[in-house]
């Protein structure tokens, strides 16, 4: 079959768009490096048989590779984003960032991304998990959030555990598990259902500890009714009323309080024991184990210990 008349047919096919361009490049520089063959005249055969068979085989090669690398690209892409599933009109995905603007609902098991981003109303059905997490605004977590940096800006509800190397967050952040960290730092609403666990722990505002409360530093700054069920330990442990002397502001009731140097204000405990201690305003405590003791005159402290040597 004359050369010539296999790529006056492709050109026909090329111009009528049964292929591409790109097919049509591939299959001419594959005919033009072969060398031209001597043809016999022999009684033609129905020309679109031979060189329609040479056509077809080009394009379903080409269409096999196509389709090769498209499949690739697909599995990449999946395992990219982990099964990542969203929708909403102001949600965005790429292999390094989800952003949510206005409304939106992410979904995987886990949501996996590095930067995590939602202003507006977001929701995440699944574990997350990122380098960093950004939040302004509404966002619901259905699992666990494990990011380097956490911020959070409005109401935020996780229903697992939170762990970050960093947290901050103002307004309110409600987390259904444990917290655990290494610089937290909160203003406004914090409520946890288990423990926290920090090298710094700073807040003002309302705190709700369902368990233990554990930093090396813990610095509360009440600004309304505050608990922690369980235990509050740490070596430097200052808790500060708000408001005047006669009209404050806020209150804490703990289990327990221990700590190398402690101050506190405005305090209920059962129990409170240190190196250092002192009992400022407005409060209440059953026991006070302490190797130094200053008591403020309008604070109820019911019995005194020294600390076995």
């Amino acid at each position: 079959m004359k050369r010539s008349d296999v790529l006056r047919k492709l050109e026909e096919r090329l111009a009528r768009g049964e292929i591409s361009e790109k097919t049509y490049l591939e299959i001419k520089a594959r005919y033009d490096a072969e060398p031209e063959e001597p043809v016999e005249e022999t009684p033609a055969e129905p020309a679109w048989g031979a060189i329609g068979a040479h056509i077809e085989a080009a394009v379903a090669h080409a269409a096999e590779g196509a389709s090769q690398a498209a499949e690739q690209a697909a599995r990449a892409a999946e395992d990219a984003m982990r099964a990542v599933e969203f929708s909403g009109v102001g949600t965005k995905l790429s292999d390094e960032a989800i952003k949510i603007v206005g409304s939106g609902v992410v979904s995987g098991n886990p949501v996996r991304t590095v930067e995590f981003k939602s202003a507006g109303s977001a929701k995440v059905q699944g574990p997350l998990v990122a380098e960093v997490a950004r939040i302004a605004g509404s966002c619901s977590c259905d699992g666990d959030v494990t990011v380097e940096e956490f911020r959070a800006a409005g109401s935020t509800r996780i229903a697992g555990s939170l762990k970050a190397e960093s947290v901050e967050a103002s307004g309110s952040l409600h987390v259904g598990g444990h917290v655990v960290g290494e610089d937290i730092s909160t203003s406004g609403n914090f409520q946890v259902g288990g423990d926290v666990t920090a090298e710094q722990f700073h807040s003002s505002g309302v705190i709700r500890i369902g368990g233990n409360l554990q930093a090396e530093e813990i610095r509360i700054e009440l600004g309304g009714t505050s608990t922690i069920g369980g235990k509050m330990k740490g070596e430097d442990i200052l808790v500060k009323a708000t408001g005047g002397f006669f009209r404050i502001r806020g209150d804490l009731t703990a289990q327990e309080i221990e700590g190398e140097d402690v101050e506190l204000e405005a305090t209920n405990a059962s129990l409170v024991r240190g190196q250092n201690v002192r009992i400022g305003p407005h409060c209440r405590i059953d026991v006070v184990e302490a190797k130094e003791l200053v008591v403020h005159q309008s604070s109820e402290v019911r019995e005194r210990r020294t600390p076995p040597a």
